[in-house]
């Protein structure tokens, strides 16, 4: 149809087989792009949150480690926390490059949805009644789609982690069931969409997840299916059989992108717990050498011990043995001393008792003898004294004045050089006496 009848077109109901349900798998199809990026989102902020959590938990594993190593292990623990950093850096990098690339695949489709509204369509279609634009405006203001929550509650066989969403095939039944209300409604679109053109029908068999390049594509072919003019049958099944062809590339290039990612971690862990292994078993080889050493050492005292034990003994037995000589040996020469002053005492007796005996027996004579020797003795004395007397009387006279005492003093002097010089006058006299 043309352009300028789109708005006629736009009330048809998805019954009279017209492009009104066209219309309505485009808004099918946006809304399960925008489920599928608010899916990478949710993935994508979840594996930011788990890689800060480890890497905040590295951070502190590292200063704990720190505190509590040497010198020599810092710089190891140091390089392998830089890795790990580093690593955990880059992986946070590309998730916050891909949640831009997502929030700004948003923001295109709700430009395009701005740019084409188309009300009636949205109200005549099996899709839970709500408008594109307000469901871009609910998704981008909350930070969530409406379907999330029920995505999230579906059972064990959903998961929001990578490498996949879904582990079973059997959860898709669940998964639609609980984004179109029930089951019945399932079959109602099918029933329908039967119905409608063959340009419409193409779109049934479209998975739900589709990719980035898909869903940019898909918004702004809905800006254009919304003025009236449906695509063609060929084209609709080439873009399906690609856009399946392009999800299963996208969950094959994630599941190995994820699977080379856990073959990194792996080997990573691999070389850490060979280091921490090689570093673990040289210590504990140090360790069994020390402690080889130190039993070593330890035989040697015990028996350095013993033989000084031994020792100690052996010279203690003869120290005693040598005390007790010298104590009965030193007793003897004590007894012997003892028995030589016994005797010696005993003779000092006897010799006393005769001293005694003889004294009282000489007593007498020594009586006599001394008082004869005492009258001597005076004798004696008065003829000194009376020599003494004698010369002082021929002495006084010439001490009587100074000039006596001179001509004494003088008189003295000659008579001692005529004394000393006697030799020589009498050999003068000779000389003079006998004639020549």
């Amino acid at each position: 149809m043309r352009r300028g009848s789109s708005e006629n077109n736009l009330d048809l109901d998805l019954s009279d087989g017209g492009p009104g349900s066209a219309l309505g798998v485009e808004v099918q199809r946006s809304r399960s792009c925008l489920d599928n990026l608010q899916q990478k989102i949710l993935k994508v902020t979840e594996q930011l949150k788990i890689e800060q959590t480890a890497r905040d938990e590295n951070v502190a594993e590292y200063l704990k480690l720190v505190n509590s190593a040497d010198k020599q292990q810092m710089g190891r623990i140091k390089q392998v926390f830089e890795k790990k950093n580093q690593k955990s850096a880059q992986n946070i990098a590309q998730m916050q490059k891909k949640l831009e690339q997502y929030h700004r695949k948003i923001k295109d489709s709700e430009i395009h949805h701005n740019l084409s509204p188309h009300p009636s369509a949205v109200k005549h279609s099996t899709i839970p009644r709500e408008s594109p634009r307000e469901l871009l405006r609910d998704m981008t203001g909350s930070g969530r789609h409406p379907t999330m929550d029920k995505i999230k509650t579906i059972g064990p066989g959903v998961s929001l982690s990578p490498p996949f969403f879904f582990s079973k095939p059997r959860e898709f039944a669940n998964l639609i069931r609980n984004k179109f209300g029930s089951a019945d409604n399932i079959a109602h679109l099918k029933t329908t969409l039967d119905t409608s053109p063959p340009s419409s029908t193409s779109m049934v068999g479209k998975p739900k997840y589709l990719s980035d390049d898909e869903c940019s594509s898909g918004s702004a072919s809905i800006s254009a299916d919304s003025n009236g003019n449906p695509a063609g049958g060929g084209a609709s099944a080439g873009r399906d059989s690609q856009s399946r062809l392009a999800l299963s590339l996208e969950d094959v290039s994630e599941i190995k992108e994820a699977q080379s990612q856990l073959e990194e971690d792996i080997e990573e862990l691999k070389a850490q717990f060979k280091r921490e292994y090689g570093i673990i078993s040289q210590t504990l080889q140090e360790e069994r050498y020390r402690c080889e050493r130190l039993e070593d050492q330890l035989n040697d005292l015990t028996e350095l011990h013993q033989h000084e034990m031994v020792n100690l003994k052996q010279e203690l037995a003869s120290i005693e043995e040598r005390v007790a000589y010298q104590a009965h040996e030193r007793a003897r020469d004590i007894q012997e001393a003892l028995e030589s002053c016994q005797t010696r005492v005993s003779k000092l007796e006897l010799q006393q008792q005769q001293q005694q005996q003889t004294v009282q027996l000489e007593s007498r004579d020594a009586r006599v003898l001394l008082g004869k020797s005492i009258n001597i003795m005076l004798a004696i004395i008065t003829v000194i004294l009376v020599c003494v007397s004698t010369a002082a009387k021929f002495a006084a006279p010439l001490m009587r004045s100074r000039h006596h005492v001179v001509a004494t003093f003088l008189g003295l002097c000659f008579l001692t050089i005529f004394w000393k010089n006697w030799d020589r006058l009498q050999y003068a006299i000779d000389r003079l006496l006998v004639p020549a």
